[in-house]
């Protein structure tokens, strides 16, 4: 499960494995604060994540696991680590309820204008589909269910409808945050 900061990964997330039997729950960020996986922390508050000890990290998690359990891995971070993924879910925003999201967590400035661009561009979707062919983006509660239906399915062993596949278009959007004053810098 991945998608830009703000969008609800770790919300969805949390529902699906309270839905899915023999679940499991590994939020990327919380692997990184426990085991200090980032080199420092930047201008923006981020932290710059060292990605090959994640990406390792995340592989001894998976072996430890097995393939008893439904293991839902969630972050921005998961495609920009080389771990084979079933299936990557990617959740989309509207771009005024991301910048209504992110200055509620009170990011600066120009983490929010990233966090817009990153969005408006898909950042996340397309690297996903660079890790897995079934990659899903989903942004109303509808597609979130049928994708959740989908998953249920799978995992009973059912021949489930798979979701439609959708390319989410934020250009408009981000069009309309620039007409309206562009107080990000766009």
């Amino acid at each position: 499960m991945t998608g830009t900061p703000g969008v609800g990964k770790s919300t969805f997330a949390k529902k699906l494995s309270d839905t899915l039997p023999n679940s499991s729950l590994v939020e990327l960020n919380d692997i990184v604060e426990e085991y200090k996986l980032y080199s420092k922390i930047d201008e923006m508050g981020s932290k710059v994540v060292k990605l090959g000890q994640l990406e390792e990290k995340v592989k001894e998690i998976i072996k430890e696991q097995g393939s008893a359990s439904n293991m839902i891995i969630v972050g921005h971070l998961v495609p920009e680590i080389n771990v084979k993924y079933d299936m990557i879910i990617v959740l989309r925003i509207g771009l005024k309820k991301l910048v209504e999201r992110l200055e509620a967590r009170g990011y600066q400035k120009e983490k929010t204008r990233e966090n817009i661009v990153s969005e408006s561009i898909d950042y996340c979707g397309i690297k996903s589909m660079e890790h897995c062919e079934e990659t899903y983006e989903v942004e109303t509660e509808s597609e979130q269910k049928e994708v959740m239906d989908y998953i249920m399915d799978r995992t009973e062993g059912k021949q489930g409808k798979p979701p439609e596949i959708r390319e989410i278009s934020k250009f408009k959007e981000l069009m309309e945050l620039i007409a309206d004053g562009n107080k990000y810098s766009l």
